[in-house]
């Protein structure tokens, strides 16, 4: 899975530049200058599918789930290439998405059954707080490439879904509500527009604990042996990540031009009047040593004298 998300963002990051026309045009830049702080942050992600345990012969298997995050994100901007984001999301998990084929011999039908129902969410909430450590390079015009890589606080809330089909077939998996630390690493672009800038990109989510576990069954078939398995959904995935800054008003973008200049003209006096002060040292430092040379001319005439 590894692998997946560093190909994925390699194709995600291509582009028509060539890399040395990227590394000789890169700028310096102040992401935040005009922008807020405070973001929107909306994510559409593809969870991994679920592992199963025993394999059986049902062609029974888990597939890709869809879902989505949101939430508001805040970035300190320690300088203009390094920051920490930090976050609140909430979003749902695809804990049961299947698949299976019944044969006709088994359940008395004319036809063989395929169930594609779609996936089985999880029914409340999920909460998670994303600490991220971001470095930004290669500002080229209004794109600045980034990448993201932290941890993630997850709280799952305590659920039980069952997913059945008729008396032929039934998988339930749980969590009690749980407190998990995910790792999870980004690569993306920052895009500046006039009136937001938008970070998109590539999201990878590696869970340390399994998210969702429980148990599969088939029973009640006329030919086929009872199966019965184990159903894990570890909660890992990849996906795209949008985060929207919006531009802040002319008024604050003019007080934070103030305040930059009011403070490096404070940094200027400072560094004239330390200036002078060193003149003063040396002037001060050079009487005194013009002083102490006639004192021993004085003392050497008289020593002389006698």
């Amino acid at each position: 899975m590894i692998k997946q998300f560093f190909l994925i963002s390699f194709l995600f990051l291509a582009t028509s530049i060539n890399a040395q026309k990227l590394f000789n045009n890169s700028k310096d830049f102040d992401l935040f200058h005009s922008y807020t702080k405070w973001g929107v942050q909306i994510d559409g992600l593809l969870y991994f599918p679920a592992e199963i345990d025993p394999a059986n012969n049902f062609s029974f298997y888990s597939q890709f789930g869809i879902s989505y995050k949101f939430g508001l994100v805040y970035n300190f901007n320690f300088t203009n290439r390094f920051g920490l984001h930090i976050g609140a999301l909430a979003g749902q998990v695809p804990a049961i998405n299947t698949y299976f084929l019944l044969k006709k011999d088994d359940i008395n039908a004319s036809n063989d059954y395929q169930y594609k129902k779609g996936a089985s969410y999880s029914p409340i909430f999920n909460y998670s707080f994303p600490i991220l450590f971001e470095y930004r390079n290669f500002s080229i015009d209004r794109y600045t490439l980034s990448f993201d890589g932290g941890i993630q606080i997850e709280r799952t809330s305590s659920a039980t879904i069952t997913e059945t089909y008729k008396n032929y077939y039934q998988t339930t998996v749980s969590n009690l509500g749980s407190w998990d630390i995910d790792l999870v690493f980004k690569a993306g672009w920052y895009f500046q527009f006039k009136p937001v800038m938008v970070q998109t990109s590539v999201v990878y989510k590696y869970r340390l604990v399994d998210q969702y576990v429980g148990t599969y069954s088939f029973n009640n078939l006329n030919n086929s042996t009872p199966v019965t398995g184990k159903y894990i959904q570890k909660g890992n995935y990849i996906g795209l990540s949008f985060d929207f800054y919006f531009h802040r008003r002319a008024r604050e973008v003019e007080m934070g031009c103030r305040a930059n200049t009011q403070s490096a003209q404070v940094k200027k006096r400072q560094e004239r009047a330390r200036k002078e002060k060193e003149k003063i040292r040396k002037r001060q430092e050079k009487i005194r040593k013009k002083k102490a040379k006639k004192m021993r001319k004085k003392a050497k005439k008289k020593w002389i004298f006698w």
